[in-house]
């Protein structure tokens, strides 16, 4: 595999293809190596090595500064009651 065929796949079949070869007894080198990647392209894939196992990031829209209709007492000036043109006062 080419590392831009790994790039191109989802984050979370990138990591179980990485944990397949894990499995297969590969040492983590030598998973990355046989996928074409290094540990730089993993983390811009948001793919992590955690307790002996690879994971794909799984809250992606948490680090997003775009309002999504979810946030709770949340208006178009504050949260709940606070104003946030009073600064400290406001809350």
């Amino acid at each position: 595999m080419t590392k831009e065929e790994f790039l191109a796949m989802p984050a979370n079949e990138a990591a179980d293809k990485l944990n397949e070869l894990i499995a297969a007894g590969k040492s983590k080198d030598e998973a990355m190596a046989e996928c074409g990647v290094a540990q730089a392209d993993l983390m811009k894939a948001q793919i992590f090595w955690v307790k002996d196992k690879f994971i794909a990031r799984a809250w992606g829209g948490y680090t997003s500064t775009k309002r999504t209709g979810n946030e709770a007492g949340d208006t178009g000036i504050g949260v709940g009651d606070s104003d946030p043109s009073k600064g400290y006062v406001g809350v």
